[in-house]
């Protein structure tokens, strides 16, 4: 069990987020998925212990990470067990997960905005098929990771809207391997973030935005 720095959700998600699911943290751009992603990975580093960031659009800077390790006065050394993973398209994405075996201290994997790359290579509408096949396996083969090595993987993705409608980029396959759902959204001036979980009815939290990183809003 892996603390959110979120007591709010850590109650609601019975503790925090668990060993061998796959977390699902959604929402529109600024929501501050990547930041809750990033402070989820702090008590394991803390420990010592490895955390695998997949960045699959190039946009992680550690100087946020950094800032925030610095003002919860952790040292700067944490970041030593972060590793950071840059991939540039479908390909890399997916054999990356065939060298999971050579992390041996391995406790956490983030893959950042996960479906990017899978909608962006086969955007097409006769891709589809190809777009689905690879994406599920993909999600399969993350998902036997987190059973196999029972560790907790915490994803990022898009929330895409529509006139009437919202939903999450290739959200037809993330709910078959998706254990848990965090989504995230601003609301007029505050954010708010709901849970859906299969056990419990779906809850919801309020946060911020701080020196620490995300904070409860009450």
């Amino acid at each position: 069990m892996i603390t959110t720095q979120l007591k709010k959700l850590d109650d609601i998600l019975g503790g925090g987020i668990r060993n061998a699911i796959i977390t699902d943290i959604f929402g529109e751009n600024g929501t501050g998925k990547t930041q809750l992603a990033l402070q989820i990975s702090l008590e394991p580093l803390k420990h010592n212990l490895d955390v695998l960031f997949i960045d699959t659009t190039n946009e992680f800077r550690p100087e946020r990470m950094l800032e925030i390790i610095k003002n919860r006065n952790m040292e700067d050394s944490l970041l030593d067990n972060l590793k950071i993973a840059r991939v540039t398209n479908t390909t890399e994405q997916i054999r990356l997960l065939e060298k999971i075996k050579d992390f041996k201290n391995l406790s956490l994997i983030v893959v950042d905005n996960i479906a990017d790359l899978f909608s962006y290579e086969y955007s097409k509408k006769d891709q589809f098929i190809e777009k689905y096949n690879n994406f599920m396996t993909y999600m399969r083969n993350l998902s036997s990771i987190a059973l196999e090595r029972e560790i907790p993987i915490v994803v990022t993705n898009q929330l895409l809207k529509k006139p009437k409608t919202e939903y999450e980029k290739l959200d037809y396959v993330m709910n078959y391997f998706v254990h848990q759902q965090i989504k995230l959204e601003k609301i007029k001036n505050y954010y708010q973030g709901e849970v859906n979980h299969p056990f419990i009815d779906k809850q919801q939290f309020f946060y911020n935005f701080g020196p620490v990183g995300i904070i409860e809003q009450s």
